[in-house]
C-alpha cells in the first residue's frame, strides 16, 4: 500500500512539474535597473534567450553596466511571448538612479564627453572610450582607446579635433601623463588594446587580427598620444619633451608633434 501511494505521489508531482514547464515565464520589473541587471533577472526568470535592446547612443551599448533600462516590454507581471524589449539610456529623466562606477568604467560613462555638473563644458566631437587598461603601458601609464566618427583627413582641422578628445580624456583623468590612441574603427581598438586582444582573435582569427586590422589601420587610426614618458630613459618626466601625439601613426607618412593637453587643477 506504502508503494501505490508513493507512485500515486510522484506521478502527481511529475504532473504538476509538466505542467509548469508548458507555461510562460512572467517578465519581472528591471525597470531602472543596468542593463546587465536587468538581462540577469529576465534569465532567472525563466527567459534564456537574448533580449531586444533599443537605444545606446552613435556607438552602441559597449558596457552594458553603465545603461539604464528606462523602458520595457512586456510590463512586469505580464506573460513572456517573444523576446523581450528593454529601452537603455544614460539615464531616465531623474526617476532612476545612475549605475555606480568602477575607475575601469568612468570613462566610457560619458561618451560625448560633456562631464558633470560643474565641470567644463565639451565642445568637440562626440567619442566614447571603448578600453582603459590602467597602468600597462610605458612608465605605468594608463592607456584609453577613444572611438569617434569618421574625420576628414583632407585638412588639418581634424587635428584641433582629435585635440579636444585627447584633452577631455585627460581633464577627467586629472592628468596629462596618460596614453590616447583615438580610432575611427572600433575593430581597431578591440584588435590592439591589451585587455581585449586574445577576445578579439578568438571572435575573429589571428589571420583577421593581423592581416586586415592594420590595413583598417592606415585610415582609421586618427592619432597617438603619450603624456609623461621619455622614450629614451623609459622612465615618467613631466618635461615638455615627454608629451607628444602622432598624427595617423599608421600611415606611410606620420607626422610627429610636441604637445600637451592642459588641466586644470581645481
Amino acid at each position: 500500500m506504502l508503494g501505490i501511494r508513493l507512485a500515486v505521489g510522484l506521478v502527481v508531482v511529475l504532473g504538476l512539474a509538466s505542467c509548469g514547464a508548458d507555461s510562460d515565464p512572467v517578465m519581472p520589473d528591471v525597470t531602472g535597473q543596468t542593463l546587465d541587471v536587468a538581462q540577469s533577472d529576465i534569465e532567472r526568470a525563466g527567459f534564456p534567450d537574448d533580449v531586444e535592446v533599443l537605444g545606446g547612443g552613435l556607438f552602441g551599448v559597449v558596457d552594458e553596466s553603465n545603461w539604464l533600462v528606462c523602458d520595457q516590454s512586456p510590463a512586469a507581471g505580464q506573460a513572456i511571448t517573444a523576446a523581450p524589449r528593454l529601452t537603455v539610456d544614460r539615464s531616465c529623466g531623474g526617476d532612476a538612479s545612475q549605475p555606480s562606477e568602477s575607475p575601469s568604467q568612468a570613462a566610457t560613462a560619458d561618451p560625448t564627453g560633456s562631464g558633470s555638473e560643474g565641470a567644463s563644458t565639451y565642445e568637440g566631437p562626440e567619442y566614447e572610450t571603448v578600453t582603459v587598461d590602467r597602468e600597462v603601458g610605458p612608465a605605468r601609464l594608463s592607456q584609453f582607446w577613444a572611438v569617434t566618427e569618421p574625420l576628414d583627413y583632407s585638412t588639418d582641422s581634424y587635428k584641433d579635433q582629435v585635440r579636444l578628445i585627447v584633452s577631455d580624456i585627460a581633464r577627467k583623468e586629472g592628468t596629462s601623463s596618460l596614453i590616447v590612441e583615438v580610432v575611427t574603427d572600433r575593430e581597431i581598438a578591440e584588435a590592439e588594446a591589451a585587455s581585449t586582444y586574445e577576445a578579439f582573435v578568438e571572435e575573429y582569427g589571428e589571420d583577421y587580427a593581423q592581416d586586415t586590422i592594420p590595413r583598417k589601420e592606415v585610415e582609421g587610426w586618427a592619432a597617438s598620444y603619450t603624456g609623461g614618458y621619455d622614450s629614451s630613459t623609459g622612465e615618467p618626466s613631466d618635461s615638455d619633451d615627454a608629451f607628444e601625439i602622432i598624427w595617423r601613426p599608421a600611415s606611410d607618412n606620420p607626422e610627429f608633434e610636441k604637445w600637451r593637453p592642459q588641466v586644470s587643477t581645481p
